[in-house]
């Protein structure tokens, strides 16, 4: 089932809202048994969402290798000045 939309949510009631929410299908499961797997996602708010993945993953028997991103957001609540872009990489 869908849970509610998260946007004002926090971590707490993000993490709620999708506990729970995802799961393997279960002609899926046997392919996951042991294989890493890694984890992308468009937009990190709070990891809420890369954290309902990994357990419904490693519940089917996977290992999950890591995460990857495509873009962060400012979590909800906090400064604005928590991430400044650096002039030269590195």
């Amino acid at each position: 089932g869908a849970g509610r939309d998260q946007v004002g949510l926090g971590v707490r009631g993000r993490a709620a809202n999708l506990a729970g929410r995802f799961r393997v299908r279960p002609r899926a499961r046997a392919g996951l048994a042991g294989a890493r797997v890694l984890l992308v996602d468009d937009v990190l708010t709070t990891g809420a969402t890369l954290a309902a993945c990994r357990s419904a993953l490693e519940a089917a028997g996977a290992q999950v290798a890591g995460g990857l991103v495509l873009a962060v957001t400012r979590p909800p609540g906090s400064p604005t000045g928590w991430l400044e872009a650096a002039r030269e990489p590195g």
